[in-house]
């Protein structure tokens, strides 16, 4: 039975309720003074002593002497109807057997009544040896009072609430629990809990047996911490960041406000490794990164992603201004020299920012956006800071877009090849054609070649481009020739490809497929080859006109070559570009160039073809100046094979 302070009657038992007979309805109806005025006064003259702990009592009553036992509780006095004297029961050789075998257990082991499972909640009856030696509580401390009072300010409430609802469907929980001793040091149980009954198969008691797995839990924690942190610094790593954004934002969504991301990348780090070494490269690390965390406030978060990149966390900014001065602050604390060994070494920073007011974008997301502001940093020159910009951001999207329609064209044959004729300009008639490489999307609609072409150069899918194209082209030219047309076809060829060194024996494999006379063959190169890999150039062209086949100058006058070096190449055309052609009509000095050009080319032995023709004006401009070859609009647009048998 459990007695208030006030000295309610809080709960009756079962086995209370069969000893008190009629009287235990009434007790639940009036206080224990009006009801059972004689325990009343008992409790009352003995409630100092209980602090002491269990006290073992007579209560005189018309059926007898009453035998009690009284012990506090949490709320007030708990009263034990016992059936015959604690002495005598105590003296049972079969609970001493069972008390010195509990003693035994490494285990943890606590008994409580069975009721009441709502508050107050059952009490402790008994307590082992090892749970004492545990928790540093005494016996005497224990009996009487709630489990509650093993819980602390970290116990998971969630926990506690599902461990007493499964107590009130008398299931048998197990669970790990954070647990308090008398000290008030935490340490994790294992628990489970197995209701005991009587002979008429009640539930009387809970039996609970405890297992300390405080080293477990520590051992675990340490690798989750080792998991999400970096090695060499202590920071966090990228997953231990991602958790941080997502706690982060969370809280945004609750209560609006201003989050910033700060993506840092030291500047030319691989050179202190190249230079000095990677024990060097670690203390240089080590070294910013005390610098970077003298800035930030504590509960900034500052992160390592490997190598040279950290990352920023700021979620309690008040404006964007706050954010850009934040970062300055940043690169403001490298500006002092490194020394190192005798040496000072300069370090900067590039540094992209992305912002969020709201918790609605993805940890990954805000990632994304601060890297490719920051790699927008290290295009335009390092040791600088950008705030993430949507208008880049798209184009850079469009740009990574077109660079996959070009490497699944590439993997999926979307590569097509048009034919543009050249023409003898006095009468017509087709020398020959240029193969123009095409690229078909994923919906089949073509791709402008002012598009793809830059970004195959940009990416070095130009040069796998080529060898598809040349492929093609020989087969085409193979089938001319096997026709009995005597047209030359024209391919371009990238300096990229020219740098490869390959072109010569890819050539040479392709006549030996094919047997085609390379005689018929045209590959144009740029003034770009004469600025890059001019020896290179020099040798591989070379070679190729030893086989036979025929080197044409694309695009002359858009670029800075000198003109004595085509006395120097073995170059056999000079195409001028179509820039020049749409002036010849309306700028005197633009066709004074082109007169001055065609009469060189023409004293060096060179041939001279005119690109972009579009107009009858311009072709007879160039006849009457020399030139007899010419490409355009006027005769004829690029287009499929077909069309040309």
């Amino acid at each position: 039975m459990l007695v208030s302070e006030a000295l309610a009657v809080l709960h009756v038992d079962r086995t209370a309720r069969a000893l008190l007979g009629s009287r235990a309805a009434q007790l639940e109806q009036a206080p224990l003074p009006a009801v059972w005025p004689e325990l009343a006064e008992l409790i009352a003259g003995h409630r100092d002593a209980l602090e002491q702990g269990p006290l073992d009592l007579e209560l005189p009553s018309p059926q007898g002497q009453r035998h009690l036992r009284l012990f506090r509780t949490d709320d007030g006095v708990g009263v034990g109807l016992l059936a015959e004297p604690a002495a005598e029961a105590s003296a049972d050789p079969r609970l001493q057997l069972f008390e010195g075998l509990l003693n035994t257990i490494q285990d943890a082991v606590l008994i409580t009544l069975a009721e009441p499972t709502d508050r107050p909640g059952p009490v402790i009856v008994y307590a082992n040896e090892t749970l004492l030696r545990d928790t540093g509580f005494s016996r005497e401390q224990l009996l009487g009072r709630s489990p509650r009072l093993f819980q602390g300010p970290d116990t998971d409430p969630t926990v506690t609430a599902a461990f007493g609802a499964a107590l009130r469907r008398w299931d048998s929980p197990a669970m790990e629990v954070l647990n308090y001793d008398c000290a008030g040091n935490p340490y994790w149980i294992e628990l489970k809990v197995a209701p005991l009954a009587d002979g008429d198969g009640w539930f009387t008691h809970w039996v609970s047996v405890q297992r300390d797995v405080s080293d477990r839990r520590a051992g675990e924690q340490a690798l989750a911490q080792q998991a999400l942190s970096d090695p060499l610094t202590g920071l966090p790593n990228r997953r231990g960041l991602a958790e941080r954004i997502e706690l982060a934002l969370a809280r945004l969504q609750r209560r609006p406000g201003l989050l910033a991301l700060l993506f840092c990348d030291l500047d030319r780090f691989k050179e202190v490794n190249d230079r000095y070494g990677h024990a060097t490269g670690d203390a240089l690390l080590l070294e910013v990164t005390h610098r970077l965390q003298t800035v930030l406030r504590s509960h900034d978060t500052l992160a390592r992603l490997g190598g040279d990149e950290f990352v920023v966390l700021v979620d309690t900014l008040a404006s964007e201004d706050d954010a850009v001065q934040l970062a300055q602050r940043l690169q403001d604390c490298l500006v002092e020299p490194w020394r190192h060994g005798g040496e000072e070494l300069s370090l900067s920073m590039s540094m992209g920012v992305a912002m969020c007011t709201h918790g609605r974008t993805s940890a990954e997301e805000l990632m994304r956006r601060a890297d490719l502001t920051m790699y927008q940093v290290k295009l335009a020159g390092r040791d600088g800071v950008a705030v993430y910009d949507a208008d880049v951001d798209q184009a850079v999207q469009a740009s990574v877009g077109l660079r996959q329609q070009l490497e699944q064209g590439l993997r999926h044959d979307r590569l097509l090849l048009h034919y543009q004729p050249i023409v003898n300009l006095e009468d017509g008639a087709i020398l020959g054609a240029e193969a123009l490489v095409r690229l078909q999307g994923a919906d089949g609609a073509l791709i402008p070649p002012d598009r793809f072409i830059p970004m195959a150069e940009r990416t070095g899918l130009i040069v796998p481009m080529e060898r598809w194209v040349l492929a093609c082209a020989i087969d085409t030219l193979r089938e001319w020739q096997r026709q009995g047309r005597p047209w030359r076809l024209s391919i371009n060829v990238s300096p990229h490809h020219l740098e490869k060194g390959t072109l010569v024996q890819e050539l040479l494999e392709q006549r030996q497929r094919t047997g085609v006379d390379l005689a018929g063959l045209r590959i144009e190169v740029t003034e770009t080859v004469l600025l890059r890999e001019h020896a290179q150039a020099f040798h591989d062209l070379s070679a190729l006109k030893q086989a036979g086949v025929c080197i044409a100058l694309d695009d002359f006058g858009t670029g800075y070559s000198s003109l004595s070096w085509l006395s120097q190449l073995p170059v056999d055309i000079v195409k001028l570009d179509q820039s020049y052609i749409r002036q010849i009509g309306d700028d005197a000095r633009c066709a004074t160039l082109i007169r001055g050009f065609v009469r060189v080319f023409k004293e060096l032995g060179l041939v001279v073809v005119a690109e972009g023709i579009e107009t009858e004006q311009q072709r007879q401009m160039l006849l009457a100046m020399g030139c007899q070859v010419g490409q355009g609009y006027l005769f004829g647009r690029p287009t499929p094979l077909s069309d040309w048998t």
